[in-house]
């Protein structure tokens, strides 16, 4: 069983460990104000971390934009130098650390070359896909020609968003942090926003990492920790992984628990470049200015295997509740746990390739059908046989994440042969990892259940499970 864009997560022993890893998350990132701040990009430049009582959270943050309730526990760390791939990897990435690269994109030739009457001359005829500012997922704007959209996007409430076309990414040069195999071989998509600001997106996560680069205007990135995710009432959104709490006025009286969370702040000026670890809450604020830019780079990732590697080890189910078995708030939180736990034993990137433009590598795009695919799906016989993924198309065996030696694993289970976004799939899968610490779990849940509808979610979590734990 293939499951697209793998990565990092896993469920349900939450219950017992939430508290330790709120704990451990606070104490870690408040570890660097102990040092001296000798400099603004040094990590020890902390905001104020003193206490603050729930009525003064309350006052403070009632009806008022998201992070009002108190300031940022962490300010994300601003390099004035672009890092190698090994340095962003082990010690930003692997650790799910975010960092801003200050200046990194006034060296492309978008910088300078993407002014309005460029793009107009050069890519007018072409349609994109736009967005409301102010983020409504629930009415989206029909396509348009670039040369309208530039035309009214000064008045009119639009936000382009969609793919770089393959012709714009000869004026971007990769950011060097990016320029490695290991990394680059894992390309997901590319995106291009452009808007003149005052644009405000939703509480939400993606689920690949993500390196935001900005060509022009200024962004402010809020981030919170997944270990926060029920605080966010993730399990209670319309949309999984897009929280309903309005970022602009929150209602600290419908959702008291927003003022436990502690995150993360990031000023991102033009010409930078901010990573936004994968599975990372996330809501960014655009200042109202005359004209907006900005590159998504994403790419797949997945943790390292614990020690007892692909073999799943059976999990201690006692003191576990019925309430949060199912809980994908929980499920994002154990997926950071399991990052942090192995993340002092990631690998080093080896690195060979170097000094390429992105238009030398493959991403992946919804715009072609059957369009070719990069890697990261192609599960155990990618991974442990080498086989790319039309090689993988073209064996007897299916690619699986999970430990495919044990009998009981999702990938052999007849709802998921059939098809693995079945709400009956989805089920055994939840039951299956509620029995076996297998990093397929982590990798698959998280895209399983990410943008699942209510209902669907209600469904699953009362159907009759298909599962058998003897």
């Amino acid at each position: 069983m293939d499951f697209p864009r793998p990565i990092w997560l896993y469920s349900f022993l939450l219950i017992l460990t939430l508290p330790n890893l709120i704990l451990c998350h606070d104490r870690c990132n408040n570890q660097a104000g102990s040092n001296s701040c000798t400099s603004q990009h040094s990590e020890s430049c902390n905001a104020n971390k003193n206490d603050l009582t729930t009525d003064e959270m309350f006052k403070r943050g009632h009806m008022k934009p998201f992070g009002s309730h108190r300031p940022p526990d962490f300010i994300v760390e601003e390099l004035p130098y672009m890092i190698s791939p090994q340095d962003f990897y082990m010690n930003y990435v692997a650790k799910h650390k975010p960092v801003v690269f200050k200046g990194a994109v006034k060296y492309w030739p978008a910088y300078t070359k993407w002014t309005d009457e460029y793009l107009n001359a050069t890519y007018g005829n072409e349609t994109f896909n736009m967005e409301t500012r102010d983020d409504d997922k629930w009415n989206i704007p029909p396509s348009m020609k670039l040369h309208e959209f530039l035309s009214q996007y000064t008045l009119a409430n639009r936000y382009l968003v969609d793919e770089v076309l393959p012709d714009m990414r000869k004026d971007v040069i990769l950011p060097l942090c990016l320029r490695c195999e290991e990394m680059s071989s894992y390309f997901f998509v590319s995106y291009f926003w452009m808007s003149t600001g005052g644009t405000s997106s939703s509480i939400h996560i993606d689920t690949d990492e993500n390196l935001l680069c900005i060509i022009h205007g200024h962004k402010a990135v809020l981030m919170v920790s997944p270990v926060y995710s029920t605080f966010l009432y993730s399990d209670e959104s319309r949309v999984l992984g897009v929280s309903d709490i309005d970022p602009k006025a929150v209602d600290l009286e419908k959702y008291p628990d927003v003022m436990k969370i502690r995150y993360h702040s990031a000023m991102v000026e033009e010409g930078d470049i901010v990573y936004i670890p994968q599975m990372w809450w996330h809501q960014v604020i655009s200042r109202q200015v005359l004209r907006q830019q900005a590159v998504a780079l994403w790419w797949k990732s997945k943790p390292t295997f614990k020690e007892h590697g692909r073999q799943a080890s059976l999990l201690q189910l006692e003191g576990l509740h019925d309430k949060g078995k199912y809980s994908f708030g929980n499920i994002l939180a154990q997926y950071e746990s399991w990052v942090q736990n192995v993340s002092d034993t990631a690998p080093m990137l080896e690195c060979k390739d170097q000094q390429k433009f992105m238009s030398d590598y493959q991403f992946e795009t919804d715009r072609e059908e059957n369009a070719p695919q990069t890697l990261g799906d192609g599960g155990h016989l990618e991974e442990e046989f080498g086989l790319k993924f039309d090689e993988v198309g073209g064996t007897n065996k299916r690619p699986c994440n999970f430990d495919y030696n044990n009998e009981k694993n999702p990938c052999q289970h007849p709802s998921c042969l059939e098809d693995d976004t079945d709400t009956r799939c989805i089920r055994y899968t939840l039951d299956y990892c509620m029995h076996y610490d297998d990093r397929g779990c982590v990798v698959t849940l998280p895209h399983m259940m990410n943008k699942l509808a209510s209902a669907e979610y209600n469904e699953i979590q009362q159907m009759h499970t298909e599962f058998q734990a003897n």
